[in-house]
């Protein structure tokens, strides 16, 4: 596995499926923090919905470095499983693994946060999936041959 493919996929994944979430979230309902506000849960808890509470710099903080760093985590996941096996099975398996994601994220962390429940959607299925595409697809374009030694032994 490939550390240094694995980071810059995560990141870029994570990046592109959060301003892709934030763009749509903005176009539809006007409200493009619902999501960093969201992840901000996570750490600030249920008051980061809260406007009057939490400021939408610190909500917008917290909810990106929140995204970045599970980005990078669910990035090594997907890096170790489906390293070596091709973009396609990248992008593909990438694919399936956020869609697996999603049920996890979704359906078991609404068991802890609550306010997860009500993100429960196709549009959360659709960005869960573009990140997992993503990041299997930018970690098979970046990742280098680890075993390059094989080439000299001949």
């Amino acid at each position: 596995m490939d550390k240094r493919a694995a980071t810059i996929a995560g990141l870029l994944a994570a990046i592109i499926s959060l301003l892709l979430g934030m763009a749509a979230l903005q176009y539809l309902h006007e409200n493009a923090l619902g999501l960093p506000r969201l992840l901000a849960t996570i750490v600030l808890g249920r008051s980061a919905l809260d406007t009057d509470v939490t400021s939408a710099g610190t909500a917008l903080g917290v909810g990106i470095a929140v995204h970045l760093v599970l980005g990078l985590v669910f990035a090594f996941i997907i890096s170790f499983t489906l390293h070596r096996w091709g973009f396609w099975v990248g992008l593909i398996g990438g694919g399936l693994f956020g869609l697996a994601l999603y049920a996890i994220n979704t359906y078991s962390m609404s068991r802890f946060f609550p306010e997860f429940y009500f993100y429960r959607s196709w549009f959360m299925v659709a960005l869960h999936v573009v990140f997992g595409a993503l990041c299997g697809g930018i970690y098979e374009s970046l990742e280098r041959d680890r075993d390059r030694r094989s080439i000299y032994r001949n």
